[in-house]
C-alpha cells in the first residue's frame, strides 16, 4: 500500500510499504486485549489505604453504650465514619503485571500499525538531526502540524534523535524493535523511516517463521 512522504525539502509523495504490515485486517479483539496488558504494567501497585487500627484518631469510647439512642460504637476510627480508617482497601503489595505470548504481542502490533495506517508518514531526514530541538520541532511541525501526540519510529537507538527530541511535549521516540500496539494505538501520527519500517519487517516475519516452525 502507499502512505504519506516527505522530503528533506518537504515535498509530500507516496512511499510503498508491506501490506502485510499496514494493511492487514484489524484483530480488535487480540489488539483491546493487548492494550489491556500494556496499561497494566503500567501500574505501579504501591496505592495504600489506613485500617481503623492506623488512623490518627483517639480509641476511648465515642459514647455510652445505653441511653443515647445510636448505634453501638466503640471508637471513631470505623470505616462508617468521616475521617475512619478504609476496609478492604489496597495494602501497597497489589501486582498488576500480565504478560502476553509474544505471537500475541505481534498479532496486537501489526493490527495497530493497519488501524493507524492513513496517520503514518514516511519521513528519511528524522535520522539526520544533529541533537537541537529546534531543528526536530520544525520538522514535526511540517509533518504533523498542531499534532498532540507523535510517535516517531527509528530504526536504531542514536543520541542525537533522542536529545533532538526528547524536550518536545506529546513526542515519543521508540525503536522499531521495542515499539508497542499501545504506542502506536495512542499516537495521532506515526512518523517512521524505510529502514525503521525493514526492521518491523523483519521482527515480525521472524516471529510468524518461528510459529511455523513450532507447528
Amino acid at each position: 500500500m502507499k502512505v504519506l512522504s516527505l522530503t528533506t525539502t518537504g515535498k509530500k509523495s507516496t512511499a510503498t510499504v508491506s501490506d502485510a504490515l499496514f494493511a492487514a485486517p484489524v484483530n480488535k479483539q487480540v489488539l483491546s486485549q493487548a492494550i489491556r496488558v500494556y496499561l497494566s504494567n503500567l501500574r505501579q501497585g504501591t496505592s495504600r489505604v489506613k485500617n481503623r487500627g492506623e488512623v490518627n484518631l483517639t480509641k476511648r469510647k465515642w459514647y455510652r453504650q445505653k441511653g443515647t439512642g445510636n448505634a453501638r460504637h466503640g471508637a471513631q476510627s470505623a470505616p462508617i465514619f468521616v475521617g475512619g480508617g478504609v476496609a478492604h482497601g489496597p495494602k501497597g503489595i497489589e501486582n498488576w503485571s500480565r504478560s502476553l505470548p509474544q505471537r500475541t504481542k505481534h498479532q496486537a502490533l501489526i493490527s495497530a500499525l493497519s488501524a493507524q495506517a492513513e496517520k503514518v508518514v514516511m519521513v528519511e531526514s528524522v535520522f539526520e538531526l544533529d541533537g537541537k530541538t529546534k531543528a526536530a520541532a520544525s520538522l514535526l511541525q511540517a509533518v504533523a502540524p498542531n499534532t498532540e501526540k507523535i510517535l516517531v519510529i527509528v530504526p536504531e537507538r542514536k543520541p542525537e534523535v533522542i536529545r533532538s527530541m526528547r524536550n518536545l511535549p506529546n513526542v515519543l521516540v521508540r525503536t522499531a524493535e521495542r515499539v508497542n500496539a499501545l504506542e502506536v494505538s495512542n499516537a495521532d501520527w506515526v512518523v517512521t523511516t524505510k529502514a525503521a519500517v525493514g526492521v518491523l519487517e523483519d521482527r515480525l516475519k521472524v516471529a510468524s517463521t518461528k510459529s511455523a516452525q513450532a507447528k
